[in-house]
């Protein structure tokens, strides 16, 4: 398997990079919940990380637009969630202001 890059950005504590079935877990569960006016409806997107211990919490990378990121709380309802509120959009920026923001939130 080839990628167009050879290494990967480094990830805030506690976050990885998910195997393939995992991250089509992940993103099937994102595809599920989202309603009609969420912030991801329509937008194609791919799972780029997640939270160890917590995978409610979502790193996904948008395909048409691959420097933004947008973290997603997932609410594994597994099904369409009720408002375009939900899931919840904990993020949504660069990668270099995703791992701000944690730096921030948790110090790590």
């Amino acid at each position: 398997m080839s990628h167009t890059s050879t290494s990967r950005p480094a990830l805030p504590v506690g976050w990885f990079y998910p195997d393939a079935a995992i991250a089509q877990s992940l993103h099937d569960e994102l595809q599920r919940e989202l309603p009609p006016g969420h912030l991801l409806t329509g937008r194609a997107v791919e799972t780029f990380a997640w939270r160890e211990h917590a995978t409610d919490d979502v790193l996904f990378r948008h395909v048409h637009e691959p420097e933004r990121f947008t973290v997603i709380h997932l609410s594994w309802i597994r099904k369409q969630e009720i408002n375009a509120q939900h899931p919840t959009v904990e993020y949504d920026g660069t990668f270099e202001g995703f791992v701000a923001e944690e730096q921030r939130l948790y110090g790590l």
